[in-house]
């Protein structure tokens, strides 16, 4: 099938034969996206509602070479790759560092190495984690978001996170972990790092949390993972 020349719905350039090309897939999968070859609000109706089966946050637009372009196709693109599916909480640590972007990973390892110094006993409990996983967490009342930089990966599914949760192993989350200093030491040494810590936060205090970017650039990153 020939590739998209531009992207087409929701502030695309919705190209005519662009727009005639994904109303045709839509209509192949039971949605009906409005008149043929031009881009009005059923099109990009139709096209949410096909990215409703695979994204969190459906944006109505559908890009060349893109995760939502080559579900469309019927490509499975996205899915997790079987080396890295299971419970990645239960993963060994090496194996959660090789999930994160390799620049999250090595200041992690370092942020490991300080905290051990001090006394510490730092485990990481989540490098990436699955998007399924997440919004099980959303629902929990755990997370205050849908997508987080945990959940980042590559377009052909391998993750990719900006993000990780470390606690002291003896403590988790329970009161001796800030009695006992962990927390003030890990926001230090995260800062120490460049990291963004979730102690920080005024609203919601992820106490174990620390990402590699800051929280405006989640949209970005979402992107860039094809969700």
């Amino acid at each position: 099938m020939p590739n998209l020349s531009g992207s087409v719905g929701q502030g695309g350039k919705n190209l005519a034969a662009d727009v005639t090309m994904v109303q045709t897939l839509l209509r192949g999968r039971g949605f009906e996206p409005g008149t043929a070859g031009v881009c009005d609000a059923a099109t990009i109706a139709a096209i949410r509602a096909f990215q409703a089966g695979f994204m969190t946050s459906p944006d109505g637009l559908i890009e060349p070479g893109h995760r939502s372009w080559q579900h469309l196709q019927g490509e499975n693109i996205g899915a997790t790759p079987a080396q890295w599916q299971g419970d990645s909480s239960e993963w060994p640590q090496d194996k959660k560092l090789q999930s994160m972007k390799p620049e999250m990973a090595a200041k992690v390892r370092v942020l490991l190495d300080k905290l051990t110094a001090r006394g510490f006993q730092p485990k990481i409990v989540y490098g990436w984690r699955s998007v399924a996983v997440q919004a099980q967490l959303f629902a929990d009342g755990k997370s205050k978001v849908r997508f987080s930089f945990h959940n980042a990966q590559l377009l052909d599914g391998t993750p990719f996170s900006y993000a990780a949760d470390i606690i002291d192993k003896r403590y988790a989350w329970a009161p001796l972990a800030e009695s006992s200093g962990y927390w003030k030491a890990l926001g230090e040494e995260a800062h120490g790092q460049g990291l963004v810590w979730g102690g920080d936060w005024q609203s919601f205090r992820d106490w174990a949390h620390v990402q590699l970017v800051a929280n405006g650039e989640l949209a970005r990153v979402m992107h860039e993972s094809g969700l």
